[in-house]
């Protein structure tokens, strides 16, 4: 009987999965379904005056950071904010990947987003920069972002899984699976941007490799916010520091632009270092810093012409990213803001 309700329940999911998936839309359509379906996600989940990001919700810390460019670069590598010797004071804001704020101990991927400021004649010009713990986007093209967001939100994870399993996309889950992970410290770990950018007239991806000397150990017993603790300790002992590199595109067939979920493997294309990021010993768990990273808005599509974002998932993001911020603001009626170094301790 159990056997029998088994393959039941498989082939309803089957049939449903089928369907939904056969139905193809244009890139435009599946970018439209997921703002809808995200706003109806931070309508209902949240209250107003309390609306969360979509995803990324949990911070481990929002920190002051210096963004230093090399100062021994080739000319083919002066490109945009790279072109000569600078230092940007930075916002940088660690976090939980999952949409929902959860422990610490539970595996995840980690979130790192990165606003470089610059004063140019009193007004403030921002870079951004948001990467992630894992080389690939596992959800690696448009239709499999919404795909994975509809199911998700509208059904069930389980659901989402046997869906994708039934539609030939098993190597979703591989990739899911492998990027969830228990870390040290959001400061121990290396960052990639997984999706590509220009760099002037050719494309790239980004890295942060982290360097610290100071290294954090998780504890044998984890706490719900072990990640934010041992951030916390580094940065009352040491600062941390990263290096930060770019890695060239090649080819379609070695360095997709198009598939997310396929990783520039560094003996294609090698990584080089073109900046170097230090956080200075800090305290940043004030309640003023909480406020701030929630009035921060972080957008990969925020960046000059020389480094606009590229590929199908870029341009879902730069249409949905400035979307939410803006729906976010609007529901709870906060400003969205960047501050100078000077305002916030």
């Amino acid at each position: 009987m159990l056997r029998n309700k088994f393959i039941l329940y498989f082939g309803i999911l089957f049939t449903f999965s089928s369907c939904e998936f056969s139905q193809p839309k244009t890139e435009d359509q599946y970018i439209a379904d997921m703002k809808t379906l995200l706003k109806e996600k931070l309508s209902a989940e949240y209250e107003i005056g309390n609306t969360q990001r979509a995803t990324h919700v949990k911070s481990h810390g929002l920190v002051k950071a210096k963004f230093d460019v090399v100062d021994s670069l080739p000319d083919e590598l002066r490109v945009g904010i790279f072109k000569t010797p600078k230092t940007f004071n930075a916002w940088m804001r660690f976090s939980n990947a999952r949409g929902m704020a959860q422990s610490d101990k539970i595996k995840d991927f980690r979130g790192l987003s990165i606003k470089l400021l610059n004063t140019s004649e009193n007004k403030i010009i921002t870079h951004d920069f948001v990467l992630q713990s894992y080389p690939t986007m596992a959800l690696g093209t448009v239709k499999d972002f919404r795909d994975g967001m509809y199911y998700d939100l509208k059904k069930s994870r389980l659901y989402a899984a046997v869906a994708f399993v039934f539609s030939g996309r098993l190597g979703v889950l591989l990739d899911f699976n492998s990027g969830r992970q228990l870390h040290s410290s959001p400061l121990d770990i290396d960052y990639w941007s997984a999706t590509p950018y220009r760099f002037g007239q050719k494309i790239v991806k980004y890295r942060l490799k982290a360097t610290s000397d100071y290294k954090s150990e998780a504890p044998k017993d984890l706490s719900d916010n072990y990640l934010k603790e041992n951030m916390m300790t580094h940065l009352r002992n040491d600062a941390a520091t990263f290096d930060f590199e770019i890695q060239f595109y090649i080819n379609d067939k070695l360095t997709p632009i198009e598939e997310a979920r396929t990783e520039w493997k560094e003996s294609d294309s090698p990584f080089i270092k073109i900046a170097e990021i230090t956080i200075p010993k800090q305290s940043f768990d004030s309640q003023k810093r909480r406020t701030l990273q929630m009035q921060l808005s972080f957008d990969p599509s925020n960046v000059p012409d020389d480094h606009q974002p590229v590929g199908g998932l870029n341009r879902a993001r730069k249409a949905i990213y400035n979307v939410l911020a803006s729906f976010r603001s609007n529901r709870d009626n906060i400003e969205l803001i960047t501050p100078s170094f000077e305002e916030i301790d």
